[in-house]
């Protein structure tokens, strides 16, 4: 953390001294202009600037831009970034209990998730992350379930998934998850990932179908198998310096804004999912939908993982999140 911290600093002073970027609130983000977090940026921008008649112009910087995930979330704490948008595992160094949303096979459907991002549990998660760093939790953003990809063979079942490796998230519940599935996990930042399944470096890696899409792992990958295995949210963050100028008014404004950005982000990822399937098979991969039997034997392996993970997030916010996910459940 003290790395992050430094190269932080190192960061906000060079932005500091672009005299066109100090007068706006920067909002960085790491994936493409047109995946689905690039359009919601835009849009929640142009949602503060109306309600805030003007007084808030946020300017938007993508493909990583002002740094990898893990840098902005640094700066962001630190108060040099005013906003970003990054995936939910790159919190659980500061709060443990976002590894709610790495837990494998836990989630069914986007009712489920939605309805613990939207509970108590949620609010929960947002709470610790103020209390622990600062940085305000503004809205749940969707990022997707996460797929298996890979150049080595078709996965139907848990046995065909032995000894690839796979690029994962440094993360050591994502490490646990993968090991326990049989294959060799290999924590690399995402601006690595490309060129390490270029070069063979890593056989697989798993993400949702946006990401695949405009990383354009097709080029690299020729199997993707529909394994759902995890769902991971986005997050819309801001630091407690650049929020805490906020008159009430415009306070209210921004988070007005990043409800109405979170509907509508997760409805345009969540229909993009649907067509970039297609998109994807027209690009030269070959899908498979391992059976309900399959994916039941992959959540056995990874049951203990599941089990021992509970315990470090807490059981009772796991059993909370399970109460919510009953409540939405289809008979």
């Amino acid at each position: 953390m003290k790395a992050l911290l430094l190269t932080a600093a190192l960061l906000g002073g060079l932005l500091a001294a672009a005299p066109a970027m100090a007068e706006n609130p920067r909002l960085g983000y790491v994936p493409t202009e047109d995946h689905p977090v690039g359009q919601a940026s835009r849009h929640f921008a142009k949602l503060v600037e109306e309600k805030t008649g003007g007084r808030i112009k946020i300017d938007t910087f993508g493909n990583g831009l002002l740094g990898s995930e893990p840098e902005m979330q640094a700066s962001v704490q630190a108060g040099f970034i005013d906003i970003m948008v990054g995936p939910t595992p790159n919190l659980v160094g500061v709060v443990p209990e976002f590894m709610i949303y790495d837990l494998p096979f836990f989630y069914k459907d986007f009712a489920a998730v939605d309805a613990v991002m939207d509970g108590d549990v949620g609010k929960e998660l947002f709470s610790k992350l103020q209390e622990k760093t600062g940085i305000v939790g503004l809205a749940w953003w969707d990022n997707g379930f996460r797929h298996m990809t890979n150049k080595v063979r078709p996965v139907n079942t848990v046995e065909d998934m032995a000894g690839i490796s796979i690029r994962v998230i440094p993360n050591p519940l994502f490490i646990a998850t993968w090991t326990a599935l049989g294959t060799n996990p290999t924590p690399l930042p995402w601006p690595e990932l490309y060129s390490a399944l270029e070069s063979g470096a890593v056989d697989a890696q798993e993400t949702p179908y946006a990401l695949i899409y405009t990383a354009r792992f097709y080029e690299v990958q020729k199997y993707l198998a529909k394994t759902g295995h995890v769902y991971t949210p986005f997050v819309l963050l801001a630091s407690q310096k650049w929020f805490a100028s906020l008159s009430d008014e415009d306070k209210a404004a921004v988070m007005e804004a990043a409800k109405e950005s979170a509907a509508f982000q997760r409805d345009i990822s969540r229909k993009a999912a649907t067509e970039l399937e297609g998109k994807l098979k027209e690009n030269g991969f070959e899908i498979t939908q391992p059976t309900p039997e399959a994916l039941a034997a992959m959540a056995e392996r990874v049951a203990p993982v599941v089990k021992e993970y509970s315990e470090k997030i807490g059981v009772e916010l796991v059993e909370k999140a399970r109460a919510d996910m009953a409540a939405v459940a289809k008979p």
